[in-house]
């Protein structure tokens, strides 16, 4: 069975509901609360949220496991962040809230992942595009709070990012759309929408579910890149952050 159509835009249309309510894309305070998960928990995030994903994938002829972006220390993931247009208030505070998500994400990530934030768009190199107020609002859509901000292949479109055949990410570049000129772009927003970059598909309980970022979601997070590309579930070894 290949990838339908139908399953495509079903994961798009889930997947750019992230913007605010119970959707959990950010709290008044813009902190995590203390959601955690146990061991079990964690592996089973994981499962949902990425392997699983992999596994509808039939073409790829490839048996279920981690997906993500190649990371070593010494292999740094690009976020390319255009600059502001001048005078642009919004797109001032979008950028600078990128630039805290990457901070964040290097300090819990470290020794596994590095994001490296640049001015000038890649050429011949995967990266991650920041995309100012083109976050995917489905037609006829008045709540704007629950698309504030999407991950997708392009700017104002649904389309989710998609894995390759060796466990890596095909879509290039990845475009993190933030705002959509009727929402709140919250801190916690913006590294959400980095979870789902860096290959967390589905929501779970701590990330899109009741919080939009929390313990659960760093710890998931940090199990996948913690963790070669291709373990299957059953061989992951369950990584925690340590602050």
């Amino acid at each position: 069975m290949r990838f339908s159509f139908m399953t495509a835009t079903l994961f798009a249309v889930a997947l750019s509901a992230c913007g605010g309510g119970n959707s959990g894309s950010g709290n008044s305070n813009n902190q995590p609360t203390a959601t955690t998960a146990s061991n079990t928990e964690i592996i089973t995030n994981l499962k949902s949220s990425n392997i699983d994903f992999f596994s509808i994938l039939t073409w790829l002829q490839k048996p279920p496991g981690t997906w993500r972006w190649l990371s070593t220390p010494s292999q740094h993931v690009l976020v390319y962040i255009p600059a502001p247009t001048n005078g642009n208030t919004t797109e001032q505070d979008y950028a600078n809230k990128v630039n805290n998500a990457i901070v964040q994400i290097n300090t819990k990530l470290r020794n596994v992942l590095v994001l490296e934030p640049v001015s000038v768009k890649p050429a011949n190199v995967s990266f991650i595009q920041i995309s100012y107020g083109t976050s995917y609002v489905p037609p006829g859509t008045t709540n704007y709070q629950d698309y504030c901000a999407n991950v997708s292949e392009g700017p104002s479109i649904g389309n989710m990012i998609l894995p390759n055949s060796e466990y890596g990410i095909k879509s290039n570049p990845v475009f993190v759309n933030l705002g959509n000129g009727h929402c709140d772009v919250t801190q916690d927003i913006v590294t959400h929408e980095f979870g789902h970059a860096l290959g967390l598909a589905n929501h779970f309980k701590g990330f899109g579910i009741g919080d939009a970022i929390s313990p659960a979601f760093w710890d998931v997070l940090a199990t996948l890149y913690g963790n070669p590309q291709s373990t299957t579930a059953q061989n992951l070894i369950v990584r925690r952050t340590t602050n």
